[in-house]
């Protein structure tokens, strides 16, 4: 069964690029992973170089409201740091504004400024190189990294590499961001783009694939030209969303790999469509829905992207997880055990599907905006937003779920 699922990924990929643009590659050239700063660093890292990763992100800068960039927890870092070069494993100090605004970054006239303190901040880690993990920007900020790219690569000493860390861009996703990605890639020190392939489905949302198989591939197809400057980051860690019968969009807690054997009493499948692993399990009488991280979902995936030539692979977190399997999944020969038993049925929407049509009134749109109809319906906007997220393009003529006033 499991071969027979790899000869689908494989022919499901081939489908999409043609054969021209395949540049396959045996093995990775990097498996890198994030270590933040709230974790034992040192305890960590040791692990990690003893299983074999060859670059370790530092999670440990953090931008401000002003553009500052501030090191967390500085002890943990210099821990983490002195053990991977006294291995000669690579360090990259990973500044991030955990998706908070960026206008104080990258607004205007704010450039010069922010790279001064990102320059003080890499200077004072003692990492090699750095990495730049900006999310939920703007348009007008996204479209400013190629020049603050720039402005760093003409101040950072010739063996320092840049790398810039993104949330999904592709036709579908951000399409606004594509000529900032085209742009980075293209420039010679930008040595990578890693690409977060994950959080498709949220803590918010309703429960889904951490990174459905068909927005991996199209993500793939649509930088294949470049696919040797592709990092591709997947998930250490799943969602675990209680489910109650009713519209509420309840809080997911996360689920990290070490943890999966110890869900109480939950059911697992494989999802055939999104190619990852789910559960279902009743506690307190709620129902919950999860989304597993999975060793085989991991190798899949590694898998498409040495088809497609690229050359390296990122985790997040390395905290949460037995790394030598993780490596050992990252090969191409591997064919990894999961911790747990599954069965295999079609994927999430024969069960987010007839819950949704249970706790709502469906209706095929006229074209009116889901804003519109919301206003009309009482229904609040992030509500009716998570239950059509299966909605891209125009409204008109496809099937709008309206949650009813009694499930609110």
């Amino acid at each position: 069964m499991f071969c027979a699922a790899l000869f689908l990924v494989a022919f499901s990929a081939c489908a999409r690029f043609p054969l021209w643009s395949l540049r396959p590659l045996a093995s990775l050239e990097r498996i890198e992973g994030w270590i933040p700063y709230w974790v034992d660093g040192d305890a960590v890292a040791r692990e990690a170089i003893a299983a074999g990763f060859t670059d370790l992100l530092l999670f440990h800068g953090t931008v401000d409201a002003d553009g500052n960039v501030l090191l967390e927890n500085p002890d943990r870092l210099e821990q983490a740091r002195s053990r991977a070069a006294a291995k000669n494993v690579r360090t990259w100090l990973t500044v991030t504004n955990h998706g908070r605004s960026l206008e104080g970054a990258l607004g205007p006239g704010r450039l010069a400024a922010h790279v001064d303190r990102l320059l003080e901040a890499f200077h004072a880690s003692g990492c090699q190189h750095l990495d730049l993990d900006y999310e939920s920007m703007t348009t007008a900020q996204a479209l400013r990294l190629p020049e603050l790219a720039g402005m760093l690569a003409a101040r950072l000493d010739d063996d320092v590499k840049l790398s810039f860390t993104l949330q999904p861009v592709d036709d579908r996703y951000r399409r606004d961001q594509r000529p900032m990605v085209r742009e980075l890639l293209q420039m010679p020190r930008v040595t990578t783009v890693r690409f977060m392939m994950y959080d498709y489905a949220w803590r918010n949302s309703l429960p889904g694939a951490l990174c459905p198989l068909a927005d991996y591939l199209r993500l793939l197809r649509k930088w294949a030209h470049d696919s040797e400057k592709l990092t591709v980051c997947l998930p250490l860690y799943g969602y675990d969303w209680p489910r109650p019968e009713d519209v509420s969009l309840p809080r997911a807690e996360s689920v990290f790999l070490r943890d999966v054997p110890a869900l109480p009493g939950a059911t697992f499948y494989w999802m055939r469509e999104e190619g990852e692993l789910a559960a279902r399990y009743t506690k307190d009488g709620v129902h919950h829905m999860v989304a597993v991280p999975s060793l085989r979902a991991v190798n899949e995936r590694v898998q498409i992207a040495l088809d497609q030539g690229i050359p390296a692979v990122a985790f997040w977190h390395l905290g949460g997880a037995d790394l030598r399997s993780v490596v050992r999944a990252s090969r191409r020969s591997s064919r990894p055990q999961e911790a747990v038993s599954y069965q295999e049925i079609a994927g999430w929407h024969s069960w987010i599907m007839p819950f949704k049509h249970r706790v709502s009134r469906v209706m095929i749109s006229d074209g009116t905006s889901l804003e519109n109809l919301a206003t009309r319906y009482n229904i609040p906007l992030p509500t009716i937003h998570r239950f059509n997220s299966h909605v891209q393009g125009s409204l008109y003529g496809q099937t709008i779920f309206l949650p009813t006033s009694e499930n609110l």
